[in-house]
């Protein structure tokens, strides 16, 4: 097994409260909405640190696995606008990767900018690297969901104001 990690920084057009809204606290609400192409259902269980976060991904989306992925939160802190998530099944786990993790920071750069910084930590299932094509699967979900949240805010900008 190989452990390895990458970090994205993502240039968001709008403020870190309304993207941490958007985009983690009511994500089970606004995925599916804005995204149905990619994610069929998101269910919820629990709130904060400990909860569980079931998506069931749209045939488009390509995920393998039947289709679904559920994650545990433990990092949930609305003061800084960080959290951490680790895949607890599907998605790509069981694939390419033993375990895959997720911690997004957003930090304002500006009163409607902030920068997502996104911390991918990985294990392979084999003693090799993972390929290109295997570090892109996931680490560019992370990056499509952030800018299309950025997309719906801008176009609401009611929405979480």
């Amino acid at each position: 097994m190989v452990v390895g990690s990458c970090i994205d920084e993502i240039t968001v057009n709008v403020s870190n409260s309304r993207l941490w809204k958007g985009a983690v606290c009511d994500a089970h609400i606004l995925y599916p909405k804005i995204m149905p192409e990619f994610f069929a259902k998101y269910e919820r269980v629990g709130k904060g640190v400990g909860s569980i976060n079931i998506l069931h991904f749209a045939p488009a989306s390509k995920m393998p696995i039947g289709r679904v992925n559920k994650t545990k939160v433990e990092i949930f802190d609305e003061a800084t606008y960080s959290t951490k998530y680790s895949v607890m099944e599907g998605g790509f786990v069981g694939v390419y990767f033993k375990s895959v993790s997720y911690e997004s920071t957003f930090e304002a750069t500006g009163p409607n900018t902030c920068v997502a910084n996104v911390k991918t930590v990985y294990e392979t299932l084999e003693d090799k690297p993972p390929s290109e094509e295997e570090l892109k699967a996931i680490r560019d979900g992370a990056t499509q969901v952030l800018k299309a949240v950025e997309a719906y805010l801008i176009a609401n900008p009611d929405v979480y104001a």
